[in-house]
């Protein structure tokens, strides 16, 4: 999908260029054969004597002077014509944004998230998730699983209001998604994605990015992503530059990071969408089993990781395919009873 918005963008900005940059010499060649007709009417005026040569340098002049404004309307006239799309856009998130103002609730997660036949699509046609039923306990580890394209990213971010054109409901502690504060839903969760971005400052700013946090804090969440022993061996500790973009770390070192930036804003639910698929499988065990000890945090993991001894801690296991949840418990519970899930298992194997 994303692979097919790329090339229509890069089709569309081809387009636009190419439409530019003919309009620009259209406008300039314009510009230039008003010039040159002015100037053979001049020089004809002048012969017959109708004209001196000095109102002939005037017409020229203004000639010149008229050109050049058209030639600026003509090649700005697209321009403004291609913003169109981005005014309406704003003025839609702005009309989002008001209605917002009014809503009747902030957003809580005190007990649960809940989806009813929640449904979703992306272009009005083909359906991502198809009347999804699920409820996510606070407190509780959560791995969704599945082929990819099977829709566990969309229904993530549908449930944490990424989204707001679904069918079906969304219930957080019985008050509907579409009655709370977005800016609220969004404030519960922190997410982690597989690629993350470091700037070229201390691990202490990457992890606080320029806030200010107590010391304790600060040494409890660089102890619960495994942070501590990294930084006991540098001399600078907390205050080594890690590089652009983490040049100077290696990728588990970066997704460590990562996730103490993650818990250090201590929201309630923390969502690791394939952010440990990148590094290397003990590195990846490491994190997401320190992670599985924070009791009062909800943790959703979307993985391909089928490693049977991490997956065995989990809470329970939400098995999507095709835009559906077909299978949802923990994981001895699923193998044993020869589910979906297991024989999905098998064949990774």
């Amino acid at each position: 999908r994303f692979d097919k918005e790329n090339s229509e963008t890069i089709h569309s900005k081809y387009d636009v260029d190419k439409l530019l940059a003919l309009n620009e010499g259209l406008s300039s060649f314009l510009a230039l054969m008003v010039q040159i007709v002015v100037l053979f009417l001049s020089a004809y005026f002048i012969i017959t004597e109708r004209i001196t040569i000095g109102t002939l340098l005037g017409m020229v002049q203004v000639s010149s002077n008229l050109a050049n404004p058209l030639i600026m309307i003509f090649t700005n006239v697209p321009k403004i014509k291609s913003i169109q799309p981005i005014i309406e856009k704003l003025h839609s998130i702005s009309e989002q944004a008001s209605k917002n103002l009014h809503k009747e609730h902030r957003a809580s997660f005190n007990r649960y998230i809940l989806a009813e036949n929640l449904s979703f699509s992306y272009d009005m046609q083909t359906q991502v998730l198809n009347e999804v039923d699920c409820i996510i306990e606070k407190g509780k580890k959560y791995a969704v699983v599945g082929k990819s394209g099977c829709g566990k990213s969309t229904f993530i971010k549908l449930l944490t209001g990424y989204y707001s054109d679904y069918k079906g409901k969304i219930v957080y502690d019985d008050r509907e998604l579409d009655l709370l504060e977005k800016e609220d839903v969004v404030q519960l969760s922190s997410i982690i994605h597989q690629n993350i971005y470091l700037f070229d400052e201390t691990i202490l700013d990457n992890i606080c990015l320029h806030e200010d946090y107590p010391k304790e804090i600060v040494d409890k969440v660089i102890k619960e992503s495994g942070l501590d022993e990294f930084i006991a061996e540098l001399p600078e500790g907390i205050f080594y530059r890690v590089g652009e973009n983490g040049s100077n770390l290696s990728g588990g070192q970066k997704q460590r990071i990562a996730v103490a930036r993650a818990l250090i804003r201590n929201k309630p639910i923390l969502i690791l969408d394939e952010g440990t698929s990148a590094i290397d499988m003990q590195t990846a065990y490491d994190i997401e089993s320190r992670l599985l000890k924070i009791n009062d945090l909800t943790l959703i993991t979307i993985t391909h990781n089928l490693e049977e001894k991490l997956l065995k801690k989990y809470d329970e296991i939400i098995y999507m395919d095709n835009g559906n949840i077909k299978e949802q418990g923990h994981f001895q519970e699923l193998v044993n009873a020869s589910s979906c899930f297991s024989e999905y298992v098998h064949l990774k194997e």
